[in-house]
């Protein structure tokens, strides 16, 4: 019996302009062995924009609460933004 998978949008914006789309599909027991490699694909692709967000849609996920998560610098296209201090301070608010 196969896997179940896992059907991901992967989006990068940088300075507000999407830069790239890409779709993947991923076995659910290879998230944590593919996710790393995409990050850094993802992450090279945006090149050095001040403002970038990364958003992953999952696809199959019916919920649009659960449906996108997005994280980056440019919180113009995230819902209830938060900033984290990447020194190991607190959370705050943005």
């Amino acid at each position: 019996m196969d896997a179940p998978k896992v059907r991901l949008a992967i989006r990068g914006f940088a300075d507000g302009c999407k830069r790239f789309e890409d779709q993947v599909q991923i076995e659910e027991t290879e998230l944590d062995a593919v996710l790393p490699a995409l990050a850094q694909k993802h992450g090279a692709a945006l090149g050095y924009g001040s403002a970038f967000m990364i958003e992953i849609e999952f696809l199959d996920e019916p919920d649009l609460e659960q449906r996108f998560f997005r994280f980056g610098t440019d919180p113009a296209g995230m819902v209830q933004p938060i900033a984290i201090q990447l020194d190991g301070g607190t959370i705050n608010d943005v």
